[in-house]
């Protein structure tokens, strides 16, 4: 009986160390996206037709900027927080404050492209946190999207997930990217672009017929800083989705962004694949090397996805991903970008005040 009774403490004294550590540390597989870049195929006639554009552009909102002098933008909401380059020798202007706005400019003025989550700006026709049964009730979508620029046809084929996650909505010159949380049945975001530049991100499955437009490769320098610009908007992004599940903003620190910054830097030169093992160590022990206190602790990762606001949605709509980005009990996030391979980790913090840096 006594030796039964010390082999059921050792059973449950495992299962404990197991429980607890289990549930401390959460480290997922990497999101790989849905399309590869660079992989678009020419053909040489074009398929099945083409979604229907909707009847007008919208007259209000922010759609309205695109195409325009960024003057005008300027005159409306002022100068941004900051301007950052982009894989695609455009800029970022960055309006963080209340609007949290991310608006692309290209180096001759022109406003490309307008992203924002925010419930208080004006999306017309659309709405933050308006369901999908509703948008498509009222809006005209199909699964495959000609793109037409001079004489040559992209043709954008979505497939299941993109139309209930992603669905692209077509207008004169112009083109709606709406990110829904697939969960919650809502838009979360909204991305208001214009030919060129969608053609030049690929976000979905791509055939084209004539020449395919690309964009030069950046410079090394220029890639370090665009690798910085990333990791700042998923920072930003993260807490924005945070916040619209009424969770709490987390700090950062240098420490932790370093952290991350490793992490993407070993996915990159494994070349990490979904059907790859990770032979990267364990979350749990890489933060022991690197002394980092934590109560809690969690990481996503991410490759080959366009950009920040992509991977952002990405995670969000990845059910374990999702999870560990809407923890409510962390406090401080990390992030790292080197090239396409993206890193959130995620920590409760050993420290009195959850807001110590």
């Amino acid at each position: 009986m006594e030796k039964f009774m010390r082999i059921a403490i050792i059973c449950l004294a495992v299962l404990l160390i197991f429980y607890i550590t289990g549930n401390r540390v959460t480290e997922n597989e990497p999101l790989e996206s849905p399309v590869k870049q660079g992989r678009a195929v020419p053909v040489e006639e074009k398929g099945i037709g083409s979604a229907i554009p909707q009847t007008s552009r919208p007259d209000e909102g922010l759609s309205m900027y695109v195409g325009k002098h960024v003057d005008a933008l300027v005159e409306a909401f002022g100068q941004p927080e900051r301007i950052e380059p982009s894989h695609y020798h455009y800029d970022w202007w960055i309006y963080k404050d209340d609007l949290h706005l991310m608006v692309g400019v290209t180096h001759e003025g022109m406003i490309n492209q307008l992203y924002t989550g925010d419930e208080q700006t004006n999306i017309a026709p659309f709405e933050i946190s308006q369901s999908i049964d509703d948008i498509y009730r009222f809006t005209i979508v199909g699964s495959e999207v000609d793109v037409n620029i001079g004489e040559n046809i992209y043709t954008f084929s979505l497939n299941s997930d993109d139309m209930h996650r992603r669905p692209l909505i077509i207008y004169q010159n112009l083109f709606a990217q709406l990110y829904i949380d697939e969960e919650e049945g809502q838009l979360q975001g909204v991305r208001f672009i214009d030919s060129e530049t969608l053609v030049l991100h690929q976000p979905y499955e791509m055939t084209y017929m004539g020449e395919l437009l690309v964009s030069k490769p950046l410079s090394s320098t220029m890639q370090l800083e665009v690798n910085e610009t990333i990791k700042r908007q998923i920072f930003e992004l993260t807490n924005l989705m945070r916040m619209k599940h009424q969770l709490n903003e987390l700090q950062s620190t240098y420490e932790l962004n370093q952290f991350s910054q490793k992490n993407s830097e070993q996915l990159a030169l494994e070349n990490v694949s979904i059907e790859d093992e990770i032979k990267n160590e364990h979350l749990t022990k890489r933060l022991k090397n690197a002394e980092i206190d934590h109560k809690k602790a969690g990481e996503n990762t991410a490759f080959d996805y366009d950009d920040a606001i992509e991977a952002v949605h990405g995670w969000l709509n990845s059910s374990v991903h999702r999870k560990t980005m809407l923890t409510k009990d962390f406090t401080h996030l990390g992030t790292g970008v080197y090239g396409n391979y993206f890193t959130q980790t995620f920590i409760k913090s050993s420290l009195e005040d959850p807001n110590q840096k």
